[in-house]
């Protein structure tokens, strides 16, 4: 009997390990798109594990957390996550109901002068069969450092330089760290020197041959997804932080203190107006 218990909590710990991914990637952007870094996760789950109560750590500064379900050929929907804090971790938590799912982590890196430091720490409470923690190299860097010694080196289609981490049997609440380090002379971000060089390429490539018709021209463009997605997101963030201004001065008080302090008011738009002013600051029109 007593073995029998203890052949029965094996299975049951055994299952309780099972990755209920097929897929899990973290991409980092070091001074990218933006100035500080965005961290992008790419996850599948298995069918029949969704809906999946997902918990994952974030860097303690991040600045905001956007989860993308879905796929760009369907309705994704995209929402705000907040960022829980316990003693000393940060985390977010979510209910995740489709199969494929994208999210946006935004947070600052370590700036001194033309120095800039970043980490990333991955930890969630499933375990993953497969992972991948991915660093894409800025372009503007210098002097690069990077602290997995043994990470996989690749470039995509535009010379960009990316090191690659494979993590295997990542047990739920482990933790990876990475980190690194380089020179940014010039304060510039990867984007802007991107566009800069695909039009200089443009300007001095010579004329190619004619193509033949059976043949379509290799024409080289920006990824296409990874704009979009970053300026949807970027678009719900602005939204969002609209909402919350919006929210706090109807908390402070119907009236602007301008309207309550009995000055000289528009005929049109009845913004306070100074009496010396012939014309309204606000509508332009002539009092």
């Amino acid at each position: 009997m007593k073995r029998f218990i203890i052949l029965l909590s094996f299975l049951g710990l055994t299952t309780a390990q099972e990755s209920p991914f097929t897929n899990f990637d973290v991409v980092l952007y070091p001074e990218y798109y933006f100035e500080g870094l965005m961290a992008e996760v790419d996850g599948e789950i298995k069918a029949g594990q969704f809906p999946l109560n997902f918990e994952m750590d974030v860097p303690a500064n991040t600045d905001s957390v956007f989860f993308v379900s879905g796929t760009a050929s369907s309705d994704a929907e995209v929402k705000h996550l907040s960022v829980l804090k316990k003693e000393k971790r940060s985390f977010i938590q979510v209910s995740i109901i489709e199969s494929k799912f994208r999210m946006f982590i935004f947070f600052d890196g370590e700036k001194d002068g033309i120095d800039r430091k970043g980490d990333f720490t991955l930890k969630l409470n499933h375990p993953v069969d497969d992972a991948h923690i991915i660093l894409q190299e800025p372009l503007v860097a210098e002097n690069f450092q990077f602290s997995e010694k043994e990470a996989e080196s690749f470039k995509d289609q535009h010379g960009i330089n990316f090191r690659r981490v494979h993590i295997h049997d990542f047990k739920a609440n482990q933790a990876k760290s990475v980190s690194f380090s380089y020179e940014n002379p010039t304060g510039e971000i990867s984007i802007n020197k991107l566009q800069t060089m695909l039009a200089t390429d443009d300007r001095t490539a010579t004329p190619a041959p004619t193509p033949a018709k059976s043949q379509k021209p290799v024409r080289h463009k920006l990824p296409l997804w990874q704009p979009l997605a970053v300026l949807g997101v970027v678009a719900v963030t602005v939204g969002w932080m609209a909402s919350v201004q919006r929210k706090k001065e109807d908390s402070d008080g119907g009236a602007s203190p301008a309207k309550s302090s009995g000055g000289k008011f528009c005929t049109h738009c009845g913004e306070s107006i100074s009496p010396e002013h012939k014309f309204c600051a606000h509508c332009g029109g002539k009092l």
